[in-house]
């Protein structure tokens, strides 16, 4: 474990995002004192967080995942396998706070579906489409035809229902695969598919986030599908919702929706918009307290997500890994770093990034300013993907699964650019109002295309990366200009929300796919370069060998 090369690497990620929203502060987007002071700090805070959490990370998670997945396979008991992995994967997801937030927003907003009601679904889904993921590697069924079929399928339900209903299935997803969840996933499918085995190993290795990410989806689709009765009873929730509840809804997607605006933050707005001789309080003492209250409840929140693995852990230790002592000591120590990384991350994060985000979207949503939201779109979208936790742990996988031939530069640059068109194409809808399905429905199809002449690799990878691109960083940034955007316009937050998730969700999958195409060509054009210099090789040899008789002869 290098922390200090962590920290170094997650600050070259977060200061140009910081870099920017000072920029626009001082020239076309002032927001208040305190919210930049908060921003700041909350920045910093992020930083540290997510190098100690990622160290956490290649401490605890990744191992234990591995050796999980590897143990549960070396069983060779196929029901077993599914039945651990549906249960491992209900239990982390239904712990998740986030998806507890989620549904005490969602049973606010629509009446319809429950809190307790979306929480078990998404569990459920997530769960069952995880297992399916693992008996996709056991059976070695097709990636592309899970995805085409699955997404196919979930593409038809949302199209029955109301858009506000999609909103809250895509967000779903991404408050399911936090940077606990998505972790331990990945590593899960490493070690089943290094038991497995195999000419299609590495092909195997990743793609189980994607497919479960599919599952909360479609869990939700069909619950509100079936509570709605389908889109013609559900015209009421499709209409425009007041600006609160919009919000709400779309802010849902990640990190503690209600610590988004804290105490300090608001009191801090309130007196930057008075300014006058009654402000007492400095803005470094409101962020610093803003901070300090944030902190007690991401603790909670991070503790009760992080118990059930740590649960698990030790249940699989006592009956199937039997770590040595030394394992052990480094797995509990990984497990504690991943508890103090994540509590700063979400508390930086949620103090510091959403109120920052929502006030500069308010102030560029004007007509005068709305000229810059796309490409500020397209610059915020490439930076911010680049400090998604589970983003991280995603890239290292896949340069350490490749032997250094998918370099994670590489991988993230290819991701960046995704998800820096789908945010920009997300702010033009906003400024044109048209519908999010006029953007979606090619790109998924594009996607969808793609898979069947780009490497199986690449294929799993790519929808691994639309499944973790939609993380706390996105959700806590771009989703509130994105918000703050259309309520300034006039716009709809709750389906603008969703249209911002659903294009982070579907553009890096064609962006990766697109750069496995451009691979497999530079590896089959220096195959052939290779196959020529051996040829050339072989024929000067033999020619040489030939003269040397002659050679001989005459003399």
């Amino acid at each position: 474990m290098n922390l200090k090369q962590k920290l170094s690497e997650t600050a070259l990620a977060i200061v140009p995002v910081v870099i920017i929203i000072i920029a626009l502060h001082v020239t076309i987007a002032p927001i208040s004192v305190t919210t930049l002071v908060s921003f700041i700090a909350g920045a910093v805070v992020v930083i540290f967080g997510l190098g100690i959490f990622l160290a956490g990370v290649d401490l605890a998670i990744v191992p234990s995942g591995s050796l999980i997945g590897a143990a549960l396979t070396r069983t060779r008991n196929l029901p077993a396998i599914l039945l651990s992995v549906f249960a491992a994967g209900f239990i982390i997801t239904l712990a998740e706070p986030n998806l507890k937030v989620q549904g005490d927003l969602v049973e606010s907003v629509t009446g319809v579906i429950g809190s307790m009601s979306l929480v078990i679904a998404v569990s459920a889904g997530l769960a069952l489409f995880l297992a399916l993921g693992m008996g996709r590697i056991l059976l070695q069924i097709p990636y592309k035809l899970i995805i085409v079929l699955s997404y196919g399928t979930v593409l038809l339900l949302a199209s029955r229902v109301s858009p506000m209903f999609v909103a809250i299935a895509f967000d779903s997803s991404g408050a399911a695969t936090g940077p606990l969840t998505v972790p331990f996933f990945i590593a899960l499918g490493l070690g089943v598919s290094s038991v497995r085995g195999g000419k299609k190993a590495d092909d195997d290795s990743f793609g189980t986030t994607g497919i479960a990410a599919i599952g909360a989806i479609f869990a939700v689709t069909v619950l509100a599908f079936a509570l709605s009765g389908g889109a013609e009873s559900s015209g009421a929730s499709s209409s425009t919702p007041t600006a609160e509840v919009a919000s709400k809804t779309a802010v849902v997607s990640q990190a503690d929706a209600l610590d988004a605006t804290p105490d300090g933050a608001q009191d801090g707005a309130a007196g930057s918009a008075d300014s006058g001789p009654e402000q007492s309080t400095s803005p470094f003492r409101e962020a610093f307290s803003a901070l300090l209250a944030a902190l007690p409840r991401q603790a909670k929140n991070v503790t009760i997500a992080l118990a059930p693995l740590a649960v698990l852990i030790a249940l699989f230790q006592k009956v199937l890994l039997r770590m040595p002592p030394a394992q052990i000591r480094r797995i509990v120590a990984g497990l504690l770093y991943t508890w103090i990384g994540l509590v700063l991350f979400f508390t930086g994060a949620n103090t510091g990034f959403i109120p920052a985000g929502t006030e500069i979207g308010v102030v560029l949503g004007e007509p005068s300013r709305q000229w810059i939201l796309v490409p500020l779109g397209c610059v915020l979208g490439a930076l911010i993907v680049c400090a998604e936790p589970a983003m991280w742990v995603l890239t290292a996988q896949v340069e350490e699964v490749s032997a250094g031939n998918i370099r994670k530069p590489v991988l993230l640059a290819a991701v960046a650019i995704g998800v820096a068109c789908g945010v920009g194409l997300s702010m033009w809808r906003v400024i044109e109002g048209f519908s999010v399905w006029y953007l979606f429905a090619p790109a998924f199809l594009l996607a969808m295309a793609l898979t069947f002449v780009t490497p199986k690799l690449f294929v799993s990878i790519a929808f691994d990366s639309g499944s973790v691109a939609t993380g706390p960083v996105s959700s806590t940034l771009i989703l509130p200009v994105t918000l703050g955007a259309a309520l300034s316009s006039g716009g709809n937050p709750a389906t603008d929300g969703f249209g911002l998730i659903a294009m982070i969700a579907v553009t890096p999958p064609i962006s990766i796919q697109i750069l496995g195409i451009i691979f497999h060509a530079k590896e089959r054009k220096a195959q052939r370069r290779r196959e020529a210099a051996t040829k050339q090789a072989a024929q000067a040899a033999i020619h040489t060998d030939g003269t040397h008789p002659a050679e001989g002869g005459s003399k």
